[in-house]
């Protein structure tokens, strides 16, 4: 027997077994002939439509790199535009939001010196005699 599995082209490939194996039995059997012509049809029409899945397989997969290539592009583009803005405006320019850029912000220490407390001194050690 031509195999067991379930996919399609498995299934395919067992109907053109048993297609191929009563091809030359149709003039003893010519009652089969309409269902044999049936199934040949199947065949042609699954096989056509495999190919086409095919290929609009490889289409998609040529569209997606396209739109991978178009979105590096547009990111590459944009990081140029915005380092021309951010030397333009300066980095912590309010106006870099308007185009959708975030200004840098001022790191460290706040502005107002938290008031320290005293150290405590540390308990001294007695040592044992």
């Amino acid at each position: 027997m031509a195999t067991k599995g379930r996919t399609i082209p498995e299934r395919i490939a067992r109907w053109k077994v048993i297609a191929a194996g009563l091809r030359p039995l149709l003039a003893e059997m010519p009652h089969l002939a309409p269902l044999h012509a049936e199934l040949e049809r199947i065949i042609q029409e699954s096989e056509a439509q495999d190919a086409r899945n095919e290929a609009l397989k490889a289409e998609t997969r040529e569209l997606t790199s396209t739109r991978e290539a178009l979105a590096k592009s547009g990111d590459d583009l944009r990081l140029r535009l915005g380092a021309s803005l951010q030397t333009t405006y300066g980095f912590k320019s309010e106006r870099l939001i308007e185009f959708g850029l975030q200004p840098r912000r001022s790191r460290g220490r706040a502005k107002k010196a938290k008031a320290r407390q005293p150290a405590q001194p540390a308990p001294a050690l007695v040592e044992p005699a």
